[in-house]
């Protein structure tokens, strides 16, 4: 269930902790994940040759904060927008899904003096010359037919039935993510790549879209991603834009917000629009150490500071978490103690122009 819409939606997921393929689906996901990161290697480098970006892949917020903060002294602000995949996991057929994956092996293989990977007894797969004992190996024939056997031969069960997925990523097993994460790379930068031989300027306008699997983010593209996303990407993917008005919107863990030419941002966690109280944090009762519960609130609050961009919404995330806590156990003067310490050691105050103190003093008066 996805609880945080409203009316709450689902999604189905299958698991396959004791399956007989469970070891080949893990191996093709660190073979994915090492070819993937291939692709953003060579995007990286081709764009900045060509001032093209071809690569929106983000694993995380990082790249967003550092475009954010970019912008801050241009005062460039003049949009943000996010769009959703409804129908990425489900709509995708499979014969389209193994093509494109296929294109993407034959695209790392080409021109390395290396031509087989390797999986070693702790799951990382790495590029092998040499083949030895000790190692598990894949070649690219045998990446491909393992790729397409996953796809093929996904069965389920529910409700005493056994089922077989035959449209859309299988959503659950462990090279999903990465299935998905290339599946729409290939179709954004073929796209890329086809419109700056003929109109260079508008493929300039995509420097700013970020997309976190199937969460896709665009800041000041001039509504260029919404023009030109139907030719984008295949006519099976429905894709929703998620905000109305441009000047706020949310992204991952982020609530970006356009103020006087400014992007400021703030953290975003959507489980506050439950509409139920959860446990996020341990109880001091847990049977866990005090200086790991401790610890656990003052790295909550370096990732507050982290994604806020001004002090006052910083320390009133903060006084929320702190007052939470303190009625799951914590005491005051450890939790201060424990918060300045962090402070200290990643100078906090320093990204509000502030001393650590001053933060401090606003969190515990």
């Amino acid at each position: 269930p996805k609880l945080h819409k409203n009316p709450i939606k689902f999604r189905f997921i299958i698991a396959s902790k004791r399956c007989t393929v469970k070891t080949l689906s893990k191996n093709v996901s660190s073979i994915f994940t090492l070819l993937q990161k291939q692709v953003v290697t060579y995007h990286k480098k081709a764009h900045f040759y060509s001032g093209v970006k071809t690569n929106w892949i983000v694993h995380n917020r990082d790249p967003v904060l550092l475009a954010v903060n970019k912008s801050v002294a241009r005062r460039s602000a003049k949009s943000v927008s996010s769009f959703d995949f409804s129908t990425l996991y489900t709509k995708i057929p499979h014969v389209k899904l193994i093509d494109v994956l296929n294109k993407i092996i034959d695209f790392t293989f080409k021109g390395g003096t290396r031509n087989t990977i390797a999986i070693n007894n702790s799951g990382t797969a790495y590029w092998r010359k040499h083949k030895n004992t000790s190692n598990t190996y894949y070649t690219k024939d045998s990446i491909i037919k393992a790729v397409s056997f996953l796809i093929n031969n996904c069965y389920f069960k529910l409700g005493g039935k056994l089922f077989k997925q035959n449209i859309g990523i299988p959503m659950g097993s462990d090279p999903a993510p990465a299935f998905a994460n290339l599946f729409l790379f290939f179709y954004e930068s073929s796209w890329l790549n086809s419109t700056k031989k003929t109109n260079n300027i508008l493929a300039r306008k995509f420097g700013q879209i970020f997309r976190y699997i199937d969460d896709l983010l665009a800041l000041n593209d001039g509504n260029s991603f919404e023009t030109y996303f139907k030719e984008i990407y295949p006519e099976e993917l429905q894709l929703n834009k998620e905000n109305i008005d441009n000047s706020h919107d949310t992204f991952l863990d982020l609530h970006i917000t356009i103020k006087d030419s400014i992007f400021t941002t703030q953290l975003f966690d959507k489980r506050d629009n439950f509409g139920f109280i959860i446990t996020r944090l341990p109880y001091r009762e847990s049977n866990i150490p005090d200086r790991m519960f401790y610890t656990t609130i003052s790295t909550e609050c370096l990732r507050i500071c982290k994604a806020t961009s001004e002090i006052t919404q910083a320390t009133a995330s903060m006084n929320t978490l702190i007052t939470r806590m303190v009625r799951q156990g914590a005491e005051i003067n450890k939790l201060k103690n424990c918060i300045r310490k962090a402070f200290n050691r990643h100078q906090t105050g320093m990204k509000y122009g502030v001393q650590n103190r001053v933060i401090l003093e606003r969190l515990f008066k």
